[in-house]
Parts: C-alpha cells; sequence; structure tokens
C-alpha cells in the first residue's frame, strides 16, 4: 500500500499534527490532498471538508449521492459534481476508500492512511475496518501459483454483523 507520510515539498501545506492515537488529523488530511491536488479552497470545498471529517469521527460509510443530499439540505446550494469530482480526488489519494457491497454499490469511507481491510454486513451494509492480514508470503505464493507478480492488495469481508445477527437477520 502506499505510504501515507507527510514529507511533502512546496509551498505551505498544513502540518501533519498527529492526534492521541498518533493519526494523522483527518480534517489536514483532506485539506492536504486537495492542496497536492492544486484544488483551490472554495466555500463548497470547505463545507465538504468539514463533512468528511465528521464521518470520519463517526466511522460512517456514505454513498456520493448520500453525501451530496445532506450537503445540499444543511448547506443549500452545492454542486453535484464537484461533490462526486472531489470523492474520486481523494479516492485516488488514498484519503477515501471505496467499498463495495454485496449487490455491487458501493460506500466510501474516511479511513485512517494505515494499511487494513474491511468487513462490509450484508444486512444492513455497515462497514468496519480491521487489520488482520495475511503475510506478504502468502500473497506471493496465491500470485505465483496464478501467474501473477503481486504488488498490492485490498480484502474485504462479507457477512452479517452482532446487531443484525440479534435483529433476526442471518
Amino acid at each position: 500500500m502506499k505510504d501515507q507520510s507527510c514529507s511533502h515539498s512546496g509551498l505551505p501545506r498544513h502540518d501533519c499534527a498527529k492526534d492521541d492515537n498518533g493519526q494523522i488529523d483527518v480534517l489536514r488530511r483532506i485539506e492536504n490532498a486537495f492542496f497536492d491536488l492544486s484544488r483551490p479552497n472554495t466555500g463548497p470545498r470547505r463545507i465538504l471538508v468539514e463533512k468528511l471529517a465528521e464521518l470520519a469521527h463517526t466511522g460512517e460509510a456514505f454513498s456520493a449521492d448520500d453525501l451530496w443530499q445532506s450537503l445540499r439540505a444543511s448547506h443549500g446550494r452545492i454542486g453535484r459534481a464537484t461533490v462526486f469530482r472531489a470523492i474520486e480526488q481523494l479516492v485516488e489519494s488514498n484519503v477515501l476508500d471505496r467499498v463495495e457491497l454485496c449487490d455491487g454499490s458501493h460506500r466510501y469511507r474516511v479511513c485512517g492512511g494505515s494499511h487494513h481491510h474491511h468487513l462490509v454486513c450484508t444486512m444492513c451494509n455497515r462497514v468496519v475496518d480491521f487489520l488482520d492480514c495475511l503475510s506478504d508470503r502468502k500473497f506471493d505464493e496465491i500470485g505465483r501459483r496464478h501467474g501473477f507478480t503481486v504488488k498490492d492488495h485490498k480484502l474485504t469481508v462479507y457477512g452479517t454483523c452482532d446487531r443484525c445477527l440479534k435483529s433476526g437477520g442471518k
């Protein structure tokens, strides 16, 4: 996976301050991603950054359309294209993760930048991060067996969360 270090050169960026858990401040990571993409700090982008930071703290996964509708409801005019384009840029910058759901749709999450994977509930679409991973050696072995050189991986595990099981889900 790409290193999410803060050793960038060039014009002023926000310092990459770390929170109590040693994670780079989410708001700063999002702002820095837009700065690195040479995107201006417009009013709509500022509203979007603040909303994404809020979603990061709750851990909530969201669709692009849900995010756009929420921003429109709370702040009036904000362009759909602005929101959708920003999401794609943040995925490419490794600030957002795109998580595929069982039905083929996807949700986004603001993730910490460290290597991790996702658990997805097939009932309620809840997304949870987990750190467990196969060893690089195991991935290399799988790749060799199928004629691939493994460069990276993403793992999504599907199941039913405790909340859905308790409410009668299967």
